[in-house]
This record gives structure tokens, sequence and C-alpha cells, in this order.
């Protein structure tokens, strides 16, 4: 006779997916909140991982927790890029303000 376990879902697998997926929609909010939620989402992600690699005979919604990791390396690769392209445009706008001001002194 076989013995039947009961499966339980991984507790944090669906918020995961909803910030790894959250986390691409907003990356190009100045590519602040693309990376908050997408750290969020990853830190949650490695605790469900943990839980689940002790025993994933006993937990569902593996799928999910993968999905929305990768979801989340996503947003928070486009985030940070994103973040960086404005950083840049911010100093070379600026750098062009300053060669301007420099020339009309002259």
């Amino acid at each position: 006779m076989t013995e039947f376990i009961q499966k339980t879902q991984l507790p944090k697998s669906t918020p995961v997916l909803i910030l790894g997926i959250l986390s691409i929609v907003t990356c190009f909010c100045y590519g602040v909140i693309g990376l908050i939620l997408g750290i969020i989402a990853l830190v949650l992600a490695k605790g469900d991982l943990a839980l689940y690699h002790e025993n994933p005979d006993a937990y569902t919604g593996y799928e999910n927790l993968r999905a929305g990791r990768i979801c989340a390396i996503i947003g928070v690769s486009l985030s940070a890029l994103y973040l960086i392209f404005i950083i840049l445009a911010m100093v070379f706008a600026g750098s062009a303000d300053i060669m301007e001001m420099l020339e009309q002194m002259e």
C-alpha cells in the first residue's frame, strides 16, 4: 500500500511570482522601484528554495517560485541598467551645462 503524502503550497511562491513580475513592469520607473521589488522577491525566493530542497516531495508551487525568481533576476538586471543609464544621463547633462557656462564666461 502506498502512502499518500499531503503536499502543501510553498508559502511564498505566489508573492515571489507577483513581485518578480512587478519588478519587470516597474523597472523603467527610474530603476528604483523595480530594483527594490526584485531584491525583495529574490530574498523571499531564497528562503522557499531552501525549504523546497530540504523536502521536495512535501511541497507544490516550485514552478511559480522558479518563474518568479527568473522574473526577479530579469527585473533587477533591467532596473540596474536603467538606473545606471539615468545616472550617466544626469552626469552628462550636468557636464554639458558646466561647459556651456564656461564658454559664456569667456
